[in-house]
């Protein structure tokens, strides 16, 4: 059983979505016999086609799809799943060519790879970490980052743990982006950041146990190149006997022995991709920048780390029991 809350960075409307551009109305000059000429209005183009590519049919990818139709209705839509394989059957691949796409949505790594390779259209990808290694960012191609803020993050952590001051992170090659975006949420909150880049699980699981002298908490971060189910599981099983908090990216993983998760959430995710889509009109243009953040966090806790957080008074009003675990 776990509690969560969710936090809102920033303003936005009631309904939640972000501004779009309008629809491609133009006005035309109509001539006359007498040669006088007067404004025409255009009809709009046919509604943009897009499709979405989906990496498995697990539900929040199913999810996402949904909230991007709910939100994106003056578009049309197909959603094509890969069913977890690395290339679409035949019959997915045909309605995918059938349908004849404007803009591709791809949810996880195998679709991002997929809609990259089968169509030139411009694409939107999300839920990948990754994007660096398999050449995700083009001309024609935009992102939504995966993890929601880590100012957010550190600020949540730090409420619950205000004597919070030193954290370790481990990551693979190529993350100077993130792991600058990292430091600064930390240096933000006056927390100390040590940061330690493998290669391989075992790095990983080698760097992190002569961390643990160091450091009060450990933010794990999704990363499969270096962190296997077999050494995320040695990690949490350590941190629970060596007395060291550890933050996880999945709330499901908690029930691994992790205390803490910071999680998108799919509304937040449709609402990024359907800015970076645009309106009616913008067939052949995508919008913002090269990576949209995320504007929400959902952070969770086990069951037990609640109860200690409730003994020591340090168990904010908001957080609560999911839904599911009522």
């Amino acid at each position: 059983m776990v509690f969560a809350v969710a936090f809102l960075a920033g303003c936005s409307g009631l309904s939640g979505q972000r501004e779009r551009p309008g629809a491609d109305t133009r006005v035309e000059p109509s001539g006359r016999p007498d040669g006088i000429t007067s404004p025409q209005i255009s009809v709009p183009d046919r509604p943009t086609r897009v499709a979405i590519l989906l990496s498995d049919d697990v539900a929040p990818y199913q999810e996402i799809a949904a909230e991007i139709r709910l939100r994106g209705q003056q578009n049309e839509y197909l959603t094509v799943s890969l069913a977890g394989r690395s290339n679409p059957a035949t019959d997915a691949l045909q309605k995918f060519h059938d349908f004849d796409p404007d803009k591709i949505v791809a949810v996880g790594l195998p679709a991002a790879k997929a809609g990259r390779d089968l169509s030139d259209r411009p694409m939107v990808f999300c839920q990948v970490f990754n994007y660096q290694d398999h050449d995700l960012l083009t001309t024609r191609t935009k992102g939504v980052k995966l993890l929601p803020p880590f100012s957010m993050q550190v600020a949540i952590w730090k409420g619950i743990t205000p004597n919070l001051r030193t954290l370790g992170v481990i990551t693979g090659p190529e993350q100077n982006d993130l792991l600058a975006e990292i430091q600064q949420a930390a240096a933000q909150h006056r927390v100390e950041l040590l940061v330690r880049t493998v290669t391989t699980d075992k790095e990983a699981l080698f760097e992190f146990k002569h961390l643990t002298p160091q450091i009060q908490g450990f933010w794990l971060l999704p990363d499969n190149r270096v962190l296997s189910p077999r050494v995320l599981r040695e990690i949490l099983s350590y941190s629970n006997k060596h007395g060291i908090q550890t933050a996880v990216f999945n709330r499901h993983l908690l029930d691994l022995g992790a205390d803490i998760s910071f999680s998108s959430n799919e509304a937040d995710i449709a609402d990024a991709v359907v800015g970076i889509l645009g309106g009616a009109g913008s067939k052949d243009l995508l919008f913002g920048p090269p990576m949209t953040p995320l504007t929400t966090v959902s952070a969770a806790v086990k069951r037990e780390f609640y109860a200690a957080l409730r003994s020591r008074g340090h168990a904010p009003e908001e957080l609560r029991q999911y839904p599911s675990d009522r």
